[in-house]
């Protein structure tokens, strides 16, 4: 009886370190995009250049790390649109402040 109480909370048990772990991805998305939020319009237009510029940078060497591991298409995508996202954030805060 004990294998099969063992069995049956095992999945129970990832599950829920899956939903914490998720949960902990969320809260830092929300603080580095509040972060974000509040540190672009103090920002020159210099600096936004150079900090896109320095982005794709480690945006492409984070890439290339990854080049042997299999992801899913939904890390892609994600990663992808999350990229594009922030590199024409500085664009959208310049011209909100016009």
């Amino acid at each position: 009886m004990n294998n099969t109480d063992a069995l049956l909370t095992s999945p129970t048990n990832v599950v829920s370190s899956n939903c914490k772990a998720v949960s902990r991805l969320g809260a830092q998305v929300v603080v580095m995009c509040k972060l974000l939020d509040t540190t672009l319009p103090h920002l020159t237009a210099t600096q936004c250049a150079e900090i896109s510029k320095a982005f794709r940078h480690a945006i492409e060497d984070a890439m290339s790390l990854m080049d042997d591991i299999p992801l899913t298409v939904e890390y892609h995508s994600t990663l992808l649109e999350q990229t594009n996202t922030l590199l024409t954030a500085p664009d959208r805060k310049s011209t909100a402040h016009k």
